[in-house]
């Protein structure tokens, strides 16, 4: 590092381990030695851009984050929500908490039902400020008629955009170069890289491309961002619980 002039940050350097519990309980070390003065200490979970993860990649220290950040703001707005019509609670709803829910929410991606579920409460919850319910009302369809998708289509809408922005050329190199091309035509399909773990099976490189194949031609052939980004809400929105799943699977 002295080379390129940087220097190490004790306070601020950390050293995670991802993996399976049983490989995680088998490390007996704490940390690593860099220099007679410098140790490095391993933690279960570490904050980058501010999102929290955790070394078996479950998300629960993110997700509680977020639920107390989000109820905090709920409960605050419903104290406005008779001053604003219910297009302007709408407008604050999305900026302050459905963007929250949205942030990087293609890491969730292979998350337990738990820990998924967890995420819905909070759409849930948000919801129900707009449309004038309380805590224990009955949700009914108020997403559909908000024209929200729920926290998996939420997922499954990232992970296929920055699929699409990647092949047209608008994404992050870095995200290009993860995609090899397979030949079908006029149709664009992507080669899916072959993993036999639990948590390959979970990375980007291999569930984009699956989940993009998957999509009707119509919606991935799309002509641009805007239009793929419609046909792509319109035909999640009309999926079951069942086909959610199969695209996941």
């Amino acid at each position: 590092m002295s080379q390129f002039y940087l220097q190490l940050n004790r306070s601020k350097t950390e050293i995670i381990v991802l993996g399976p519990s049983n490989v995680l309980r088998e490390i007996d070390i704490s940390g690593v030695a860099l220099t007679q003065f410098t140790n490095i200490m391993f933690v279960s979970s570490v904050k980058s851009l501010g999102f929290r993860i955790d070394s078996r990649l479950q998300f629960d220290e993110q997700i509680v984050s977020l639920k107390k950040k989000c109820f905090h703001t709920i409960r605050n707005l419903r104290k406005i929500r008779q001053l604003l019509p219910e297009s302007c609670m709408k407008l604050v709803v999305n900026s302050m908490v459905l963007s929250c829910l949205d942030y990087c929410n293609a890491l969730y991606i292979g998350a337990g039902e738990r820990q998924i579920n967890q995420l819905q409460l909070i759409q849930n919850a948000a919801s129900k400020v707009i449309t004038g319910k309380f805590k224990y009302d009955h949700l009914g369809e108020d997403l559909t008629t908000l024209h929200w998708l729920d926290i998996r289509k939420r997922i499954l809408f990232k992970i296929a955009l920055l699929t699409y922005k990647a092949i047209i050329g608008t994404a992050p190199f870095y995200i290009q170069d993860m995609f090899k091309y397979a030949h079908h035509g006029h149709v664009i399909r992507l080669v899916t890289p072959f993993s036999n773990s639990k948590y390959g099976k979970r990375c980007f490189s291999h569930i984009a491309p699956r989940i993009f194949n998957r999509l009707p031609a119509n919606i991935s052939s799309a002509a641009n961002v805007n239009e793929f980004k419609s046909k792509l809400k319109t035909y999640l929105f009309r999926l079951n619980s069942v086909e959610v799943d199969k695209l996941y699977s």
